[in-house]
């Protein structure tokens, strides 16, 4: 991996950004799911496509704020353009999870029983959830209804898969009322649920941005005092663009892993980034900024 200065890097960041997003926008129109054969596999591969594009819109919302905004109030006006660090630290927490759970959900597994498995569970989890919600109109009945035998018959599939048959009677009531939204990610095998945290290490992000860097964000979303006294320095001593150029660095090495990870599910999409040679060089780039992460964590657990 090339040596740059903070110079060149700040450069970097900024073109990579852009690259790598317009380059996965480019991959997603390929829409070669829809010539799957398997009915089955068309849906679950046009949902992945969904998740991915849900990912371009908070990528792309997130280049726009980086460039500051401005927007006047009634009684207030602003002198100088606006940089919105702390909507965009939430933009990126939504961005690495749909990121994972891409890869969790539809790249990650190695056998059609565990695809089956972790694709219909996902899908259950929320059908099972949405029952919960108050019905308030005749309309929304009428979708409970209809979700209901959408459920039973996702049940049914998931009774015949060996490793929903792993979960223990209780997990399974409690996956069925939808109590709990996150037993989608629950292995049998390692008897529990897998975090974030576990999922990023599994998809070869390093420790660092599976773990503390995820930590920051989700302390930001949810407006912990550290995440607020923080935003209050960052204003203070003027630091609202370096704070972005940071969320940037984390936002192009997840963006090169959706870009690999989505061509890993489509053909075509491959066909388009394995000609794209540019495109190609700076998700490879990335990518090792990341395992470069992972292995200056190792020599840090060593030396402690």
């Amino acid at each position: 991996m090339e040596q740059l200065d903070m110079e060149q890097f700040r450069i970097k960041i900024k073109h990579d950004y852009v690259k790598l997003l317009d380059l996965l926008a480019q991959v997603l129109r390929a829409d070669n799911y829809l010539s799957l054969g398997d009915v089955n596999d068309s849906e679950r591969l046009s949902i992945a496509r969904g998740l991915t594009d849900k990912f371009v819109n908070h990528a792309v919302t997130l280049l726009y704020l980086s460039r500051g905004t401005k927007q006047d109030l009634p009684s207030f006006k602003f002198d100088s353009y606006l940089y919105d660090f702390a909507s965009i630290d939430v933009l990126t927490r939504a961005s690495l999870e749909a990121c994972l759970t891409l890869h969790y959900v539809f790249y990650a597994p190695a056998t059609k029983e565990e695809r089956d498995y972790r694709y219909w569970a996902y899908k259950a989890a929320a059908i099972a959830e949405r029952q919960n919600f108050p019905a308030l109109s005749r309309e929304f009945k009428q979708k409970l209804v209809d979700d209901q035998k959408e459920l039973d018959k996702l049940l049914d599939k998931l009774k015949s898969n060996t490793i929903f048959q792993g979960l223990t009677e209780g997990q399974k009531a409690q996956f069925l009322k939808g109590k709990n939204r996150d037993l989608w990610r629950w292995v049998p095998a390692d008897r529990k649920v897998l975090s974030w945290t576990d999922i990023a290490i599994g998809a070869g992000f390093s420790k660092m941005l599976a773990s503390d860097v995820y930590r920051h964000l989700s302390g930001s979303v949810h407006s912990s005092f550290l995440s607020v006294l923080q935003s209050v320095e960052i204003q203070k001593n003027r630091k609202q663009e370096e704070a972005i150029s940071t969320s940037m660095v984390i936002m192009n090495r997840v963006i090169a892993n959706m870009v690999r990870e989505y061509c890993g599910l489509f053909t075509r999409a491959q066909k388009i980034l394995s000609a794209d040679h540019e495109g190609l060089e700076i998700v490879d780039w990335w990518i090792q900024v990341e395992h470069g992460l992972n292995e200056l964590t190792k020599i840090g657990q060593y030396s402690d």
